[in-house]
């Protein structure tokens, strides 16, 4: 019997996709004027971690720290006027606690920055255990996130939500049952990962419970 949901952050509960972009942006702008990042590039950005992204064009640890360090400080500018709640988020982990149901959130940003966006959101109220990339050592698609959350809030069987193919990866290694929503940006490799189930509000959860 599922007695634990856990949650993706950005892209699935809260909407910062733009904002992700418009960070890494400004990076790119500041340190590396002269290249060209496509939509593409850049929307393949959601989702992995940022020392991931930034990996890409830097070999340099100490470099990709300091583009991190960039980002972060743009992103924190930024942050609580450019996020909001995808429609019906709130009411959904509402309606989960009034259920009786443990909530969580695997997340790949750090965690204080996971519960400052919960926080903005009205979501923080709903959220029993939050664990992001700085609470663990292996990254989605390696289950270890989730498995934390999971362990940390007692639970037995769990559902994973998200909007990224690492997402539906890391909850199959965890055997978890997955969830994919239909409004991400991933849309076509989301599919490709083969979620349980595909979602395209976020009250149709309530289906698989």
């Amino acid at each position: 019997m599922i007695d634990t949901i856990l949650f993706d952050l950005d892209g699935t509960l809260i909407d910062s996709n733009q904002l992700i972009i418009d960070s890494f942006k400004a990076v790119f702008d500041k340190e590396y004027p002269n290249l060209e990042v496509s939509e593409t590039e850049y929307v393949s950005f959601i989702g992995p971690t940022l020392w991931e992204s930034f990996g890409k064009y830097e070999n340099d640890p100490v470099k990709i720290d300091a583009l991190v360090a960039l980002y972060k400080l743009y992103n924190k500018n930024k942050h609580d006027e450019a996020i909001k709640p995808f429609p019906n988020a709130v009411k959904l982990l509402k309606t989960l606690k009034l259920k009786g149901y443990k909530v969580g959130i695997a997340s790949s940003k750090m965690h204080e920055v996971v519960k400052q966006g919960l926080r903005i959101s009205g979501l923080l109220d709903f959220v029993d255990v939050v664990v992001g990339m700085d609470d663990v050592t292996s990254h989605k698609p390696n289950p270890e996130a989730l498995l934390k959350a999971l362990e940390l809030l007692g639970g037995h069987k769990a559902i994973y939500i998200g909007d990224h193919p690492n997402d539906i990866k890391a909850g199959k290694n965890a055997n978890m049952i997955t969830i994919g929503v239909g409004y991400t940006w991933h849309l076509d490799k989301l599919k490709e990962s083969n979620p349980d189930y595909l979602i395209n509000d976020l009250m149709e959860v309530l289906n698989y419970v």
